[in-house]
This record gives structure tokens, sequence and C-alpha cells, in this order.
């Protein structure tokens, strides 16, 4: 690539502080050679082509910490149930899709939330009066559940003969035995692979739209947490020269030792594709009322949650990946999940300091004040989804009750020294990440509840929050060195914005426009472009 001399006459660090001096860019082979002012660059290197870039402020490329690209992109071509506050709403919806598109393969969409319905949680049956001879498999709305028609749990050779899982439960109907329609956790997995087989074909057209989409909306870096296919599939991409998105690409717990034997460690790769870390799961979500508690839910008494896997087998899989350069990110939503998790990383913090990684905890949504305080100490990034906070706080209330927990806690960890990354989760959330900024600072729904927001004493800085999501991603992937900053070395990508969010109103933030999305040097987004 030619050297490029891009100009702004505002550009931000990542913590939303202008650059004294600069407005100007020089970049060289899709890297940032030089910073200064546009007339002693250009001075420098007469001929160089030159781009004016637009908006208000130019910031470094968003980089959503935790995303399932794979997911984002089957989603986009699916539809959507977020928006149904009925059972019946949500079997309108389907009915509807199920006319517009034809045929006899699976049917995937979905994101219902049944903790919005009257009629609680949905059955088989209710999907069979709509369609019984094509398979149905919807994931819920926190993705820890999934909805099955009698032909799909038929397919999945899943009967009342079937036990539940390690891990996971199959719900049974009055008999007890027969299966009722709705898997969590584990027993989500065998449908899961069989359900989205079919699209795998299919898979980078899809990722190549999700693309365009994520650019629109100012991202330039992915850690990516999805399973083999997704992985193949931007490799696909990357072989046609058509990834403009850069990835750092998890390994789901089941492909551990396929990523030993092929040699993979965290922050290998090249430009466009680089290691991540292997994923594990410790406990479910708030939602499907499998997250892991020390104390029952107050809504739901005699039910503490589902743990996915012991400290026993975490601490194992920590140490055989740290041990062949993988770190390990495990999702961890519950007080008793989030303890045990570190509990599991302390007894590697040897070994992983040693092979100089960053273990993770994905979500850590509800800690006892002690298990917080732990996360600096033991090198554990805090990686976190503030839109989860705004979307969940009142459920959040429901399960808790009275329990005095750290919920959400972005300032506790910010203030004791903890790394902290921040990502969307999508599809489970939109990939939005000025929504997401306008969540941290505000700690309120776009409808400006709770008034005051959730628990306002964990709020961020705008600045902060950029952070979160800019170098504090970076350094989350060990990238610290190349990405996530305007910085000499590091990748030439930014994301030009229509207004500052540092000091527009708070409630604002989510509606800045996007003006322009650059990676690698180049434009990859423009209004109407």
């Amino acid at each position: 690539m030619v050297k490029r001399l891009l100009t702004h006459p505002r550009i931000l660090t990542d913590t939303g502080r202008p650059l004294d001096g600069v407005d100007a860019i020089l970049v060289d082979d899709g890297r940032i050679a030089a910073l200064g002012s546009r007339h002693d660059l250009r001075a420098a290197h007469p001929g160089v082509p030159e781009l004016a870039l637009p908006g208000a402020v130019l910031v470094p490329g968003f980089h959503d910490a935790h995303i399932h690209s794979g997911n984002v992109a089957r989603g986009l071509a699916s539809f959507d149930l977020r928006a149904a506050d009925t059972l019946q709403d949500a079997l309108d919806v389907l009915r509807a899709h199920l006319d517009a598109h034809p045929g006899d393969g699976w049917v995937t969409g979905g994101r219902w939330d049944s903790n919005r319905w009257p009629t609680g949680v949905p059955t088989r049956h209710d999907l069979d009066a709509v369609c019984a001879d094509r398979p149905l498999a919807l994931p819920s709305l926190d993705g820890h559940s999934i909805w099955l028609n009698t032909l799909a749990l038929e397919l999945a050779g899943i009967d009342r003969s079937t036990p539940d899982p390690v891990g996971g439960d199959i719900a049974r109907e009055s008999d007890g035995a027969t299966p009722a329609g709705v898997l969590r956790e584990t027993a989500v997995d065998p449908v899961r692979e069989l359900s989205e087989r079919e699209q795998d074909a299919a898979l980078p057209e899809l990722l190549l739209r999700a693309q365009a989409h994520l650019h629109s909306l100012g991202l330039t870096r992915l850690t990516d947490l999805d399973e083999q296919p997704t992985r193949e599939a931007f490799e696909a991409l990357r072989a046609d020269d058509r990834l403009r998105i850069r990835v750092h690409k998890g390994t789901p717990m089941p492909d551990l030792e396929r990523a030993i034997a092929e040699g993979r460690r965290t922050g290998a790769g090249d430009r466009w594709i680089t290691e991540g870390p292997v994923k594990l799961f410790s406990d479910g979500a708030l939602g499907s009322h499998s997250a892991h508690m020390h104390a029952d839910f107050a809504d739901d008494p005699g039910n503490r949650g589902i743990e996915v896997m012991t400290v026993e087998q975490i601490a194992d899989h920590v140490a055989r990946a740290n041990a062949a350069g993988l770190a390990v990110a495990t999702h961890a939503i519950g007080d008793e999940a989030n303890r045990r998790v570190l509990d599991a990383y302390e007894r590697n913090v040897a070994l992983t300091r040693e092979r100089g990684l960053r273990n993770r905890i994905e979500h850590a949504q509800h800690l006892i004040h002690e298990d917080l305080r732990r996360f600096a100490p033991l090198g554990v990034v805090a990686s976190l989804q503030p839109l989860h906070c705004t979307t969940d706080f009142e459920l959040a209330g429901r399960r808790i009750g009275e329990r005095r927990l750290a919920n959400y806690a972005w300032r506790s960890f910010l203030d004791s020294g903890a790394i902290l990354a921040f990502g969307s989760d999508a599809p489970i959330e939109p990939a939005d990440v000025l929504a997401g900024i306008r969540a941290a600072v505000t700690r309120q729904r776009a409808d400006g509840a709770p008034a005051g927001g959730f628990e306002p004493e964990e709020r961020l800085t705008a600045g902060e929050a950029l952070a979160a999501y800019t170098s504090g991603a970076a350094l989350a992937a060990g990238l610290e060195g190349s990405a996530g900053r305007v910085a000499i070395g590091c990748d030439a990508d930014f994301v030009a914005l229509g207004a500052d969010p540092t000091t527009v109103d708070p409630a604002e933030i989510a509606g800045i426009a996007i003006a322009g999305t650059i990676v690698d040097g180049e434009v990859v987004f423009a209004p109407g472009g």
C-alpha cells in the first residue's frame, strides 16, 4: 500500500483527550508512521496522497471485546423476537417468517424473552401449532436456552429417556420425563450444531454482510468468541482479500486440543486475524435462572443456578491452555461462578504470568466486593458489556433481591486497577458502541429509566468508556503495542464521529452519527456510500 496522509482538525486519544498539535496522520502500509501538523507532514512527505476525514472528531477505531460474529451474521438473515411482548406476538412473527421463506430446512431465528410474557416459558406444543413439519430451534435472548418443536427434538435424538447433560438441563412436562421443548446450557449444544450446519456453507457471505453492518457502527476490530465454522469463514474472506475488519479469534473449549495440536498461541497471527483466548463456561445467565449464585434466586427459592464446570475442571483447562500459550476467557455471571473462576485462575497464576498471558472473565456481572478486588492482583481482565446492565437491571432486581453485590461494577473495577474491556455480546445486545458508551455513562435505558441511573455510583466518564472500547479491549487481547490508540506503530484504524462523545449531553451519545470508519488507512464506511 502507498503512503497516505489523513487529516482531521480534532484527533482524540483513546481516553478522549485531544492530541495537541496533531491534525495529520501519516499512514504507511496500514500503520501509523507519523503524527504531527499537516504543514510539517506535508513538507516532509511531498506528493503523498492526502485525504481529509469528515466529522467533528477522529478517535481510535472501536474494538468489540466480546462478540459472536457468526451469530450476528446469521441473525441479519433471520427474524428477531426481541420485540415480542407475548407468546402470541412471537408466534405471529414466526408464522410470517415461515410464510415468506418456505422450505424444509432448519429455522433458527429467535432471541425470545419469556420473562416478558404473561404465559411464562413456552413449550414445543406452541411451536407445533405453527409448524410441525420443519425443525424449529429458536435461541432465547441470552443465548443460554433454546426452544424447539417436536420434530427438532426428534432429529436431535432427545426423548423421555434422555438424561440431563452435565452442566445443562432439559425442561420436562408434568410427567417428569417427556421433553417440554426448552433446553438450557450444555443441553443446547448438540441442537445448535445440527441447526447451524446447513448455514455454514453460506457463512462467508453472511459475514461479509455483517462486516458492512459492523463498519457502519465504527467497529474496526472484534474479539470473536464463536465456533470453528466462524473461524473458517473469516479465513475464507481473508484468503479472498475481502476481510476488512480485524479479528482476534477465540477458540471454544471443545476445540482446545485441536488448538494446541495446531500450535495456536494467543496473539499470534497476521494483520487481519490473530489468535484469541480459549472460551470456557462456568455458569449460565440470569434470564434462564442458570447463573450460578451463592444464594437462592429471590424469585425462585431453592434454585441457585447451574454450575456448568467445577472449579477443578476450570483449573485443569486453564493449566492446559496457558501451558500451551493460550489465554483463557471464562463466562461467569453469578457471584458463585465468579468466585470459582477466580479460584481456578489463582491456582494457575504463576504459570499464567510465566507465559505472559492475560486470562479474562467474561461478563463478571454480579460479585461479592471481596472477589472484585481480586481481579487486579491476579491480572484478570474484566470483560464487560454495558448494555447488559441497562437491559437487565429490572430482571437483576427480581433475581438478586436485597443481596448487596457488586452489580455491573465498572467504576469499582476501574478504580481497583483491573483491566477493563467493553464489548456487546452481540447478537444478545446490539453491537452499538456509542449506545454502550451512553449506557456506561448514564446506567439508564434509552427511555431514561431508572431515574438517576441503576446504582449510579458505578458510572464512568465518556472518556473512560471510550478507552474500554479501544485501548482497554486491545490490552485485554494482548495487542496494546499495535492497536487501540492513535500512536506511531499502531494500526491505522479510526472512526470519525459527528460529535465529541466526551462533551455532548450523555443522553445524546447514542445518537452521534458515524461519519466514517477507516481500516488500514482506507475508508471502509461512509454514510450513503
